[in-house]
């Protein structure tokens, strides 16, 4: 998924058919799923366009736009297994004890950071550099620390 004005017009229309109990297509289901993880997003997607913009949610500044397109995102290479890396870090993050959804959004936060940075400095995303930053990766529950 891109994050552009077609990815935006589609997220808001799952959003809307979601509310009227409609069913989806492949990517249409995973755009749904991510909406079904996030009800704190809920009220955010009836603004229409506005969605796209970070607002303050539970007290962080969140673009749940952007969001869901990194959620689908990882989403989809997990399911593909490409690169495989990303699942194989995904697996060991749950085996170290994280929950899933806190595995997404650890794997997210590498991928965004990247991919975000490489686009502001006109590069190419590196694929390297983002295994190379999953594989040094680790998950440590509180009472380990």
């Amino acid at each position: 998924m891109l994050f552009d004005k077609d990815t935006q017009t589609r997220i808001l229309r799952v959003a809307a058919d979601r509310q009227e109990g409609k069913s989806f297509e492949e990517l249409d289901s995973r755009i749904a799923y991510v909406m079904d993880m996030h009800p704190e997003f809920e009220e955010i997607w009836t603004q229409g366009e506005m969605a796209a913009f970070p607002q303050e949610i539970n007290g962080k500044v969140v673009s749940p736009f952007v969001h869901t397109v990194l959620h689908v995102t990882i989403d989809k290479q997990l399911q593909v297994g490409d690169p495989d890396f990303v699942r194989e870090t995904y697996d060991r993050l749950i085996s170290e004890g994280i929950e899933e959804h806190e595995g997404l959004h650890a794997i997210m936060g590498v991928y965004s950071d990247l991919y975000f940075t490489s686009f502001r400095k006109g590069r190419q995303f590196d694929n390297l550099d983002y295994e190379s930053q999953l594989a040094n990766m680790s998950f440590k529950k509180a009472d380990e620390e």
